[in-house]
């Protein structure tokens, strides 16, 4: 057992050692334009445009997208396509979602986006599991009001389950009832055990059981933590059949070193961590919790959590302090609907679908009610994951009786403190200024740090509905860099693309001042960020040319606009424009202002040794004029990748280089990082 386990836990430090030192197990190298077959596999998942399938092109598997214009496809069918391959995206920001490896967690090897379709060979026989799946789905869309619920917890499939729904399990610390466990399998093999009761043959029941776990397996659709509780459940029987003693640490260290042969990335699987680190809390914690606890949901679920949350902080940058009531009032629950899910398959009766639709409602409720309980999320940096880990370490000693160890940890904790104070003293506290273009797709959003004090310029945001900029990169971002609160958050207007994400950062975490200039007119975005701020007690600066204000050693002056608005693009000649000093380090920020804005700027001191570029390097923007006035070093331009407007222009671009100017863009560097200490010694690092 202790070789077993050995050799799992190096495997899985040399996999991570490896990966992180740039070595790659399986990367595609073939041809990435033209003519393909495309194998279908699975149904279409909807994207704005498109439709997504999982596909197969020579024996390996991609993602296709094919546009919603043409006719859907089902599983096994073949097309021959004219595509290009994409490669999918690493992190583009520090602690950012790192595309690449998620993919490859689910063996995928990036994506082909269809432009003609040539052929199509519908598929001759479809697999039995695939038909099975379907008329799970079928059955459960025609006789449940709560259909994508239902299937989300029967066969994890999560697709047409509402984002507020989702949400409130997540907020509530229940998203892991949407995932396949132990205890979908528990009831599987209690139903076909009652099923087989019959069978005189002890061990032909045992094999029966076998063969209905890898099945369920298999219509679940084998993700890390289904392959985890059926091996664990596979080896659990095996070990009667083979009468042999069960050993628990034995069989999580042999499923998860199955999962790994199969595919290293899959140790990068969220699913695949919280579904072995809540096994792995509840066999080491269960027993301490049951001396103290009598009530066996709350022992299971203390258990669980215990490895569980400093996963969640690190990975989510979220706490729960009501984890135990969402629990206690659902688990029950989860099992009566997995019970009539699996009836409801078998036995096609009205009533049981009615109480299968009612216990449903009532779960759905339960999230809904629990997401709202104060404290049910909060919002942590990643630094606490470390004091949570020591604190759990004290915990794990008490309970091994090894007190003589706690004075040692104390020790450690308060030099691990000591340390990080140190740190925050060299990276917040030091004369140093730190620039950070934080890659927000088309959008801008910059955050300067000086001597300890924050100043965010711009938040990017999205038109999407279904995608929160502010909540998905920005926030997590501050977070993930130990960024609790923001000093000043300066909008420079009111277009989505520049101040949408600061919706999300005004309600969920500490803004001191908001910084805006006058506006030429009212907006919607202008209406509901100032009523949040005046909701949230947080200080309004309006702003205009010729204001002066201080943050640490940054002397900043607004130059643009006046009370003479511009008429023609209000919102974009009429933003905020202003110049900062660091020592003698001048830096330009400059919204979406156009032509005519920068004409009218042309008789201050613009020369600036950084340039952010107007308007994301429109065609509109950045003359010929403008530029030498400011004659720039640096030039950062924030942009998403293959935006539909054509920017940066090809002429603004052309302009920069002329000069001999330093072009950093979001697009092609992801962030992008300039540390200038006060003898104006630029140092700059770029995500690519």
């Amino acid at each position: 057992m202790r070789y077993l386990c050995t050799l799992t836990i190096i495997t899985i430090i040399i996999i991570i050692g490896l990966h992180y030192n740039g070595v790659v197990f399986f990367e595609y190298e073939g041809q990435t334009e033209g003519n393909f077959i495309v194998e279908i596999e699975g149904t279409a998942k909807e994207k704005n445009y498109y439709n997504v399938y999982e596909g197969k092109i020579e024996n390996k598997k991609f993602l296709i997208y094919i546009s919603k214009t043409e006719n859907t496809f089902s599983y096994g069918d073949k097309i021959k396509v004219t595509a290009t391959f994409n490669k999918p995206n690493k992190a583009r920001n520090s602690g950012g979602f790192d595309y690449s490896v998620y993919l490859k967690s689910k063996k995928i090897y990036g994506s082909f986006k269809v432009e003609k379709i040539l052929e199509v060979e519908k598929a001759k026989r479809v697999p039995l599991i695939n038909k099975i799946q379907e008329h799970i789905k079928e059955t459960f869309n025609k006789n449940l009001k709560n259909s994508p619920l239902a299937i989300g917890l029967l066969l994890g499939i999560r697709d047409n389950i509402s984002e507020d729904v989702q949400d409130d399990f997540k907020n509530a610390n229940l998203t892991h009832m949407l995932a396949i466990s132990g205890a979908h399998f528990s009831y599987v093999i209690l139903i076909v055990s009652f099923i087989c009761k019959k069978l005189k043959n002890k061990r032909l029941q045992q094999f029966i059981l076998i063969g209905a776990i890898i099945f369920f397996m298999n219509l679940t659709g084998n993700t890390p933590s289904v392959v985890r509780a059926g091996i664990m459940s596979i080896l659990l029987i095996l070990s009667s059949i083979l009468k042999r003693q069960n050993d628990i640490y034995t069989n999580i260290s042999t499923s998860l070193l199955i999962q790994i042969i199969n595919n290293p990335y899959v140790i990068f699987d969220v699913g695949l961590i919280l579904s072995y680190s809540g096994v792995i809390g509840i066999v080491t914690f269960n027993k301490f919790f049951s001396k103290i606890i009598k009530n066996k949901i709350i022992c299971v679920t203390l258990s669980a959590n215990s490895l569980l949350i400093p996963i969640m902080i690190y990975k989510y940058n979220t706490i729960s302090f009501t984890f135990v009531i969402s629990n206690v009032l659902a688990s029950g629950l989860l099992g009566v609907i997995i019970m009539l899910e699996l009836i409801a398959c078998i036995i096609k009766i009205k009533p049981v679908f009615v109480l299968l639709d009612i216990s449903l409602s009532l779960l759905q409720k339960i999230a809904n009610f629990c997401s709202k309980i104060p404290f049910s999320n909060v919002y942590v940096t990643t630094k606490t994951v470390f004091l949570v880990l020591a604190i759990y370490l004290i915990i794990f000693l008490v309970i091994k009786r090894k007190k003589k160890s706690i004075p040692i940890i104390i020790l450690f904790i308060f030099v691990f403190t000591c340390f990080a104070r140190i740190y925050n003293y060299n990276t917040l506290e030091k004369d140093i200024l730190q620039i950070k273009f934080i890659d927000v797709g088309q959008g801008d959003c910059t955050l300067l740090i000086n001597k300890g004090k924050t100043l965010m310029i711009d938040t990017g945001g999205s038109t999407s509905s279904s995608y929160d900029v502010g909540e998905n990169i920005v926030h997590k971002y501050l977070l993930y860099k130990g960024i609790n609160k923001i000093d000043y958050l300066m909008l420079s207007h009111f277009d989505a693309d520049h101040c949408q994400g600061a919706i999300f950062l005004l309600k969920n975490m500490k803004i001191k001042n908001l910084i805006i200039s006058i506006q030429p007119e009212n907006s919607e975005f202008y209406e509901e960020i100032t009523n949040i701020c005046r909701q949230k007690n947080t200080n309004i600066m309006y702003v205009k040319k010729g204001n002066k204000f201080k943050i640490a050693n940054l002397d900043i002056e607004i130059l643009h606009p006046n009370n003479n608005f511009i008429a023609e693009n209000k919102l974009n000649n009429n933003a905020l424009v202003c110049k900062i000093n660091y020592y003698n380090f001048k830096m330009l920020f400059t919204g979406d202002i156009e032509k005519i804005a920068e004409n009218q700027l042309l008789d201050e001191e613009l020369s600036a040794d950084l340039l952010k570029v107007g308007h994301h390097g429109s065609k509109t923007s950045t003359t010929q004029e403008f530029l030498n006035k400011v004659n720039p070093k640096i030039a950062l331009i924030g942009v998403g990748e293959n935006n539909k407007f054509g920017h940066p222009n090809d002429d603004v671009i052309k302009r920069l280089k002329e000069k001999g100017i330093k072009i950093f863009r979001t697009d092609l560097n992801g962030e992008i990082n300039i540390n200038i200490n006060k003898n104006g010694k630029v140092n700059t690092k770029t995500m690519f």
